[in-house]
This record gives C-alpha cells, sequence and structure tokens, in this order.
C-alpha cells in the first residue's frame, strides 16, 4: 500500500514539473515575441501624424527643412511641424544646394544605434536617391551640421585631437574626401588665435576662436565663413575665404 501511495505521489509530482515547465516556455515566448515586436517598432507607420518622410516632400517644399540644435529635423509648414523620416529612420540633419536643385540628408541607418549614419543626395529629381558617405562612428567623423560649399561639394566638423577640430570636404560626384585642420592658441599674455589649413596646403590665421564655420555664395563664386568671437565668448568678426572652383 505504501508502495502504491509512492507512486501516486511520483507521477503527481512528474506532472506538476510537465505543466510548469511548459507554462514557462509559453511564457519565455510570448516575451521573445514581445521584444521581436520592440525591436522592429517602427515610429513612421505607427505615429504618422507628427512625422514625414522626406521623399514625400516637394523640392519647392524644402525650405520649409530646419536643423535642430538635438540633431533632428523639422518640417514646418501651415503653423504644423513635423519630424523628418527616410524610411523609417530619423533624419539628423538636412542641407539644400545654393542652386535649391539638390539637397543633402543625414540619417539614422538603424533606429537601434545613434553611430551608424549615412548621407544620402537627393538629385534634381526628387525621387532620385544616392548615398555618398557612410559611417558606423558618427560622434568621431560628424561632428556639426552638414553644410553646402558649393553646388558640387559639403563639408562637416569631424573630431581631430586636442585643441583642435577636422574640416571633411566631401565631393558629391565622386563621393571622395579631403580632410582640413582647425587649431587653436589660447595663452594667458596672447591673444587666442584660430588656425587653418585648407584642403590644398594653404595656411590661414586668424585673431580670436573660432564660434561657427559658415558658407556663403555671392554671384556665383563660393565662401568658407568663420565666425570669430574672443575668449569670453563675445562676437568679434567674421573672416571669408574664397573656394576655388574645382
Amino acid at each position: 500500500m505504501k508502495r502504491k501511495n509512492y507512486l501516486y505521489f511520483f507521477a503527481f509530482s512528474l506532472l506538476l514539473v510537465i505543466v510548469t515547465t511548459t507554462g514557462f516556455s509559453f511564457y519565455l515566448k510570448g516575451n521573445l515575441v514581445q521584444e521581436i515586436s520592440r525591436s522592429t517598432f517602427s515610429p513612421v507607420t505607427t505615429n504618422p501624424t507628427n512625422l514625414v518622410d522626406v521623399m514625400s516632400i516637394d523640392q519647392e517644399d524644402y525650405q520649409y527643412l530646419s536643423n535642430k540644435e538635438d540633431y533632428t529635423v523639422i518640417f514646418t509648414k501651415n503653423n504644423t511641424q513635423r519630424y523628418v523620416y527616410f524610411n523609417d529612420k530619423p533624419l539628423t540633419s538636412f542641407a539644400l544646394s545654393p542652386s535649391r536643385e539638390q539637397a543633402a540628408f543625414l540619417y539614422r541607418v538603424d533606429n537601434e544605434s545613434q553611430e551608424e549614419q549615412a548621407l544620402i543626395l537627393l538629385g534634381k529629381q526628387a525621387d532620385r536617391s544616392k548615398e555618398i558617405y557612410h559611417t558606423k562612428d558618427v560622434f568621431w567623423d560628424i561632428t556639426s551640421h552638414i553644410q553646402w560649399l558649393g553646388n558640387d561639394h559639403l563639408f562637416f566638423l569631424r573630431h581631430c585631437g586636442t585643441s583642435c577640430q577636422g574640416v571633411t570636404l566631401l565631393d558629391i560626384r565622386s563621393s571622395e574626401t579631403s580632410n582640413a585642420t582647425l587649431s587653436y592658441s589660447s595663452f594667458s599674455d596672447q591673444p587666442p588665435m584660430t588656425y587653418f589649413k585648407d584642403w590644398f596646403g594653404q595656411e590661414y590665421k586668424m585673431g580670436g576662436l573660432l564660434d561657427k564655420l559658415l558658407s556663403r555664395t555671392d554671384n556665383n563664386q563660393h565662401y568658407l565663413v568663420f565666425v570669430l568671437k574672443d575668449i569670453e565668448g563675445n562676437y568679434l568678426e567674421e573672416k571669408e575665404i574664397l573656394f576655388p572652383k574645382l
């Protein structure tokens, strides 16, 4: 009789283990499905009301696109603001060429990572796009918004080391890049200075520290513009360097 009771107890325990294990397995499977769904979440398709795909924006409306300090791109029209995306991925920078016939934008290749980004060129036809630059370390390779220098080149800042910044020049026709260097000196007994060695080996020396690096086009001439400030951050002046036609 005792042996029979032991057999009943053993069978019940085994059944309890099987039921518990099966239930836990379904729980894990359910969580895995939730995790996969979360990783493939598409903000554009899920909440389209405050988002817009850049490929759906008409060229004449590019003027309503603006870059924000937090590296998002906003489309503002008819008192409505929307974040701009490409292939369900957020844009981080946008620039319209001086001719207004081309545009370029930077976007995150992966929603889960900010480090890998690609630079896309939009041609004269708005539905034509081409990747011209790709980085897996955007925090080192691109430390500013992208800007045009003429109609055939883009430029942006990058890291280079202590007391300096790199300036990458990107030829949109060939996707080739070259780097210039900005360096600074600031001593208590000397005024601060900015030094610029351009992409062609020319060197420039300017009083003050760089506040902004911009570009300007005038009568089909393209200039690199250095906005300078003093050691306390006050505006000093602007220096312009003519960019040669390549």
